[in-house]
């Protein structure tokens, strides 16, 4: 059997920076030469993806700083932070500017030209922005198709992959909107198509932007695990022998995919100090075994 391909955060961040770096001057360069609207809003929205991943691969970086002293935990928590700046940006700096030049083309109506060009940028963006969103995906391991992976989607502390997906997804609808907008200028001659379609591209970058900020919000408050991987820890610890009951379970994102589990663990009666520490290891095993993205698990004697 093949083995499966595991695609690194890095990976999945850099490709989405690269295929923004195309989408902001290709964009830039066609829509000086046809004049529309939707192709400046193209540019915009590459721009904040390209500043999107870029804030996010640094943010990436310092999260995997080794842990010290002042951080014994690690730096990982510090990627979310960097999501929440990320999204700030992509609300007010390209947002709501590309929504304005939407509206200004609705009132001003200026023609466009070479039209062609227009379309044959818009393709390609339409595929590379897609195959970079197929990556995130990958990454992630979903499939939009089957409930419990979009479950998956929104429980999951790739954060930073998660950004990836929303504004890779974002760029691939946004190439989309514009080839709608831009054909139905072709059919009826009206450059408030080219307007309308802009003002989708800010409002859909904006949508997005409020999704990330509350995600990384969530993340940076300390959103717990969902209750389906409570019941699984649980139920790990709870079929070793020597273990009478979880009294208490307390986890805590230490990162992309980076988890802190405190235990609170009742023990049979007349165990040796050694049997319990022997016993203790195991829960941590099993527990890492059934949430491999377990990076520490602290277990902790008590009684009811």
């Amino acid at each position: 059997m093949a083995k499966k391909q595991t695609i690194s955060q890095k990976r999945a961040v850099g490709t989405s920076f690269a295929v923004s770096v195309g989408d902001v001057l290709f964009n830039l360069f066609v829509g000086f030469i046809t004049g529309s609207a939707v192709m400046f809003s193209q540019a915009l929205q590459g721009l904040s993806d390209l500043v999107t991943a870029g804030i996010l691969f640094f943010g990436v970086t310092q999260s995997e700083k080794a842990a010290d002293k002042q951080h014994p935990l690690g730096y990982g928590r510090e990627v979310f932070f960097y999501v929440l700046v990320a999204g700030l940006f992509m609300f007010v700096g390209t947002g709501l500017f590309s929504l304005f030049l939407g509206l200004q083309q609705v009132i001003d109506q200026q023609p466009i030209d070479t039209i062609w060009l227009a379309l044959v940028t818009l393709s390609f963006g339409l595929f590379t922005n897609g195959y970079s969103f197929n990556l995130s995906r990958k990454r992630l391991g979903i499939n939009f198709l089957k409930r419990r992976d979009r479950t998956k989607l929104v429980s999951s502390s790739l954060v930073e992959t998660k950004a990836t997906l929303l504004v890779d997804s974002l760029g691939t609808a946004s190439a989309l909107f514009g080839l709608v907008a831009i054909g139905l200028y072709l059919i009826t001659g009206s450059v408030i198509f080219d307007g309308i379609g802009a003002m989708i591209v800010g409002v859909s970058m904006m949508v997005t932007s409020a999704l990330l900020v509350y995600d990384a919000k969530s993340l940076i408050v300390g959103r717990a695990i969902t209750p389906a991987m409570q019941k699984a820890i649980v139920a790990a610890c709870t079929k070793l022998d020597g273990v009478n009951e979880v009294l208490d379970l307390k986890t805590l994102h230490l990162g992309s995919g980076k988890l802190l589990i405190i235990l609170e663990i009742h023990f049979v009666d007349d165990l040796t100090t050694n049997e319990i520490e022997v016993l203790s290891d195991k829960i941590k095993t099993a527990v890492k075994k059934k949430i491999p993205q377990a990076n520490t698990v602290q277990v902790e004697a008590e009684t009811p």
